[in-house]
């Protein structure tokens, strides 16, 4: 159970969902939890979905970034560890269901910041920019702002835009093969299996963080920069995708 919950059964001896009353459950996301887990079905509000999404306005923009974070900063002005976007996908969906998709990406090892956050700035001023866990996207786009003054109001635009549609999924979805976890590669799985990133050669965020420093660095051959642009935006590309099809599928009374 997430949050630590499980632990206070545990130490009961209940270390089986099945042992638990659910009127010793505190939380509706407990009990949603225990529900899924006894029944195997899965727990799915769409009203519930469509209520906390209603105010999303188009066009929609399904953000995603991949950053990368040097212990000594590899550019000026950056701080250690911080996270510096080398790479977005960005789904822009019209009313009508038209999706354009929009990509950044910058492997040749130079300071990728300034080219993000022009190729930012020029998404549409309006409509909702819509992530998984989107105090990440939300402080990079933030960070981004504050160096580079001129961008500042587009930037900051689209920060205030964000929301976020993990907090959708946790409310509103779980299935007990998620065994407690709201990440989007365990919520996906439960409804796209479709989708899958095994056969992806990048699969992982870490993964796509080795792509790029092979990509940059300057031993890297054209054909394997190649490969690894390819890699990185069928990855960074199916996280967006997979955001869509969620949400798709998730509002979706059937």
């Amino acid at each position: 159970m997430p949050r630590g919950a499980g632990k206070r059964f545990a130490e009961q001896g209940m270390d089986d969902l099945t042992l638990i009353p659910a009127e010793a459950l505190r939380s509706d996301t407990d009990r949603r939890i225990w529900r899924a887990s006894i029944t195997g079905a899965a727990e799915h509000d769409p009203a519930g979905v469509a209520a906390a999404t209603r105010d999303w306005s188009y066009p929609r923009i399904w953000l995603d970034f991949e950053t990368v974070a040097h212990a000594l900063p590899a550019w000026p002005g950056a701080r250690p560890y911080e996270q510096v976007p080398f790479q977005f996908v960005a789904d822009v969906e019209t009313a009508d269901g038209h999706v354009e998709r929009h990509e950044f990406l910058s492997l040749d090892g130079a300071d990728p910041r300034r080219a993000c956050a022009d190729a930012l700035a020029a998404l549409p001023a309006q409509g909702a920019v819509i992530a998984w866990h989107a105090v990440f996207e939300r402080g990079v786009i933030d960070r981004l702002a504050s160096r580079f003054p001129d961008l500042a109001g587009a930037l900051y635009s689209l920060a205030d835009r964000i929301v976020d549609l993990l907090p959708v999924a946790r409310d509103h979805w779980y299935h007990r093969d998620q065994r407690g976890s709201w990440s989007i590669k365990a919520v996906l799985p439960t409804i796209a299996p479709e989708l899958d990133y095994a056969m992806l050669e990048v699969k992982a965020g870490g993964d796509a963080v080795e792509a790029y420093l092979e990509a940059s660095a300057p031993d890297c051959t054209p054909d394997r920069r190649i490969a690894l642009d390819r890699a990185l935006r069928v990855y960074c590309g199916r996280d967006v995708d997979a955001m869509r099809v969620i949400y798709t599928r998730l509002i979706d009374r059937a």
